[in-house]
């Protein structure tokens, strides 16, 4: 009577562990690799800027100056090193239009 006990929970004990084994392996196998793309900026001339860039500086940003100044690639955006009148710097980023954007 023991035997007969003894097979069916070594039976259910074996397929139990591979279940185990293929969930692992399974989970192992199922990893992605993402990577996000930046796009970089290049530096650029204050003084090519875009006059709409410009306007949206000297309007939203009276006093402050453009130190500065980088384009991606295409030019449809531009990261802007503004120099306050006090003495402190900060850096924005407009589109060519003169739109604030976030980076």
């Amino acid at each position: 009577m023991k035997k007969l006990f003894v097979i069916p929970v070594a039976v259910l004990a074996f397929t139990f562990g591979n279940q185990a084994v293929a969930a692992q392996d399974l989970a192992v196998n199922s990893t992605t690799e993402v990577s996000a793309t930046q796009e970089k900026y290049t530096d650029v001339a204050v003084e090519t800027l875009p006059q709409p860039v410009i306007d949206a500086v000297a309007k939203d940003f009276a006093g402050a100056t453009i130190s500065k100044a980088s384009a991606k690639q295409d030019a449809s955006a531009f990261k802007l090193e503004l120099a306050k009148e006090d003495g402190e710097s900060m850096e924005v980023y407009v589109d060519a239009e003169g739109n604030w954007i976030s980076e």
